[in-house]
């Protein structure tokens, strides 16, 4: 599954840039996030997710490596881990581009690509895609407050 969205963010590109790697700030913007963790600076963490997804209560601890970064332009990264309560296996593909609209303005425009596999992936697609719609924009809206909230 697929997911894509773009917004608008009234701060600079580098203080966007800056933020996605601040993983206390960052991790607070992500739905279900109850840990995150630099194991290698720059090009690996860690991060424990925890969601209700239809009738299960999964909890993911996923291992996040960065597969390229261009300063302060892209950011790729892809994510897996495997929740032992449904055994359902997570794999997550994200590509992050800000665009300089304005020296002062900023356009986050990301695409997530998700596979669900095991018991959660018996859901059914509908499903799936609807709880993965809200996480993505819950996610823009909370880094919406947090970078407004850094500046003013």
């Amino acid at each position: 599954m697929r997911f894509t969205k773009q917004m608008t963010i009234d701060v600079p590109r580098q203080v966007v840039w800056d933020f996605l790697w601040d993983v206390p700030r960052l991790s607070r913007c992500i739905p279900g996030c109850e840990k995150a963790e630099v194991v290698e600076p720059y090009r690996r963490y860690q991060a424990t997710v925890a969601e209700r997804v239809g009738p299960f209560r999964v909890k993911v601890p996923l291992a996040i490596e960065i597969r390229e970064a261009t300063p302060p332009v892209q950011l790729r990264a892809q994510a897996s881990g495997k929740d032992t309560t449904v055994q359902s296996l997570v794999k997550v593909g994200l590509d992050l581009t800000l665009v300089e609209v304005t020296p002062q303005v900023t356009a986050l425009q990301f695409t997530v690509d998700v596979s669900v596999l095991g018991k959660l992936g018996t859901l059914g697609h509908s499903i799936i895609v609807r709880k993965g719609d809200e996480i993505i924009a819950q996610f823009a809206e909370a880094i919406q407050a947090e970078l407004h909230k850094g500046v003013c």
